[in-house]
């Protein structure tokens, strides 16, 4: 149902490694809920919706427009992103 092996499910399930990105639509989907906590702010309302589609750092930065470090640093909170970046934010957040 995940697309994955047994070995790579039981390494999830015992919090040893996460799941690749490409993985956590079937995982929501079968679920039938996200498993992470409501998200509250930019960084992690980006990252939810990465792992909702299924996109790698550098898949999400070329939807936005920008570099994978850029992407990046966002994701993590290291940087915030200019004003004149939020439209494709927002889109990119509102899918």
């Amino acid at each position: 149902m995940l697309g994955c092996d047994e070995k790579s499910l039981m390494w999830w399930e015992r919090d040893v490694r996460e799941p690749l990105p490409r993985f956590y639509p079937a995982i929501i989907e079968f679920l039938g809920c996200e498993p992470w906590a409501e998200p509250t702010t930019l960084p992690e309302r980006l990252r939810a919706e990465r792992l909702r589609r299924g996109l790698t750092l550098a898949e999400a930065a070329e939807c936005i427009g920008v570099d994978e470090g850029t992407y990046g640093r966002w994701e993590s909170g290291e940087w915030m992103p200019t004003h004149r970046m939020r439209p494709a934010i927002d889109s990119f957040l509102t899918g």
